[in-house]
């Protein structure tokens, strides 16, 4: 808090002097030019009046009749020689022309009695001995202005400060692995807003943190069991049990790892702050029915196809690759967990498409929706995992249509069961 209030303070003091003596310059400056013409006017004045009164009178008297104008004139006047002041050769030569000289140096002006050897001295001008010098009372009231300084600047510091330390110590305490740390500022406080977003990034890493853990724990137990399935069969084999039954077991575990890592791989590659789809136009019709075809061949299911997009040829924008992955998990879970049929819907509905996958299965509770949306997350009934998967289909589909704007929207289906909804937003239009 010391080093802080003195640099703050003695940053306040510097600008204020600067700013003091910069602001006084330019005051003298303006009042010397000012105050510069109003006393030449005022001697100019004064030498008329003197060299009208002596001009009447014998040069030898002049002298006594100055000192009696004295006392009628608002400054010091003399009569003097020529030579009387050391100037330089310019202002000699202007004082012999007749005109008037300042001496800055002396605060006094000049001026030749025109035909004589001798000139008016009118000064020296207090006053501006006043505005040049510096007194000590000056000093003195800066100084003391400087002190006053000192109280605003620590009652302001000193709340600053307090949420500061307040700030830091929450810091420590959430690098130090206490993600569920908040900050708790006044809503008057300098640093309110950058409480509210520490409380936020806290809040998202304490969340992110939660989800990392789940997958890990969830990755961890959804491979433990065809792991422990491996030893089973490999210690079976050692034992002389039929080695054919057991390789074909072993290889289905194989595939369930392989299945579940490339799962994995995938949310994470999708899970990517920086991963960008790649949009395109896709004639979607033929692009269905080529996805329906490949799940026909690998599955005895052929989906029914609904096209109530206008025109014979429509074009939609979005990301081959990642799309088709989509369609083909939701047209699985829709094949494991629905009933005996599936129906796809493509429309296109103000900017958005939409594509319905529907079966005729048991559905999905309402109250369940969203969270099925999250990674490992499984029904506990009939969407089980006696069913099979991992919980990561329908993760993997939201990530994909956020990627694309969109969303995923679990519904009921017309036949009974689940509706999944695909939509976002795209241009649609028709070739010739």
């Amino acid at each position: 808090m010391r080093q802080l209030f003195l640099r703050f303070y003695l940053t306040v003091v510097v600008c204020f002097l600067a700013s003091s003596l910069v602001i006084d310059e330019i005051y003298t400056n303006v009042l010397e030019s000012s105050n510069e013409h109003y006393l030449s006017d005022i001697f100019q004045t004064t030498i008329s009046v003197i060299e009208s009164t002596l001009g009447d009178l014998p040069p030898s008297i002049w002298h006594d009749e100055v000192k009696r104008l004295k006392n009628k004139l608002p400054l010091p006047v003399e009569i003097e020689t020529l030579n009387t002041y050391t100037l330089s050769p310019s202002n000699q030569q202007s004082l012999v022309n007749g005109d008037i000289i300042f001496l800055q140096n002396q605060d006094v002006y000049l001026h030749r009695i025109p035909g004589t050897g001798l000139m008016v001295v009118l000064g020296p001008v207090p006053y501006l001995q006043r505005l040049d010098s510096f007194a000590w009372a000056d000093l003195v009231a800066l100084l003391l202005m400087c002190a006053a300084l000192a109280l605003p600047t620590w009652l302001w510091l000193r709340p600053l400060w307090r949420d500061l330390q307040h700030m830091a110590n929450k810091s420590r305490q959430l690098g130090e692995g206490d993600f569920t740390t908040r900050v708790t500022l006044n809503e008057s406080s300098t640093l309110n807003s950058l409480g509210v977003t520490f409380n936020r990034m806290a809040h998202d890493v304490e969340e992110l943190t939660a989800s990392r853990k789940a997958l890990i724990d969830a990755v961890s137990h959804d491979l433990r069991t065809p792991l422990a399935r491996l030893r089973y069969r490999l210690e079976a084999i050692k034992g002389g049990a039929e080695s054919g039954q057991q390789i074909v077991a072993i290889e289905r575990d194989l595939g369930q790892i392989d299945e579940l890592i490339e799962e994995w791989l995938t949310m994470s590659t999708l899970d990517k702050p920086q991963l960008k789809l790649e949009t395109q136009p896709i004639e979607i019709l033929p692009w269905l029915k080529r996805q329906i075809s490949e799940f026909s061949s690998q599955n005895k299911m052929t989906p029914e196809l609904i096209n109530l997009l206008p025109g014979k040829t429509p074009f939609l924008e979005a990301d081959n690759h990642y799309l088709t992955r989509a369609l083909a998990n939701l047209m699985s879970n829709a094949k494991r967990y629905g009933g005996t049929s599936i129906v796809l819907t493509i429309e296109w509905v103000n900017g958005l498409a939409k594509l319905h996958v529907d079966d005729n299965g048991q559905g999905i509770p309402e109250s369940e929706r969203q969270r099925l949306l999250q990674p490992f997350e499984r029904l506990e009934v009939s969407r089980n995992r006696q069913t099979g998967g991992f919980g990561l289909g329908l993760a993997i589909v939201s990530m994909i249509m956020r990627g694309h704007n969109g969303a995923t929207v679990i519904s009921d289906s017309p036949s009974g069961g689940a509706r999944v909804t695909l939509c976002w937003p795209s241009p649609l239009r028709n070739t010739p």
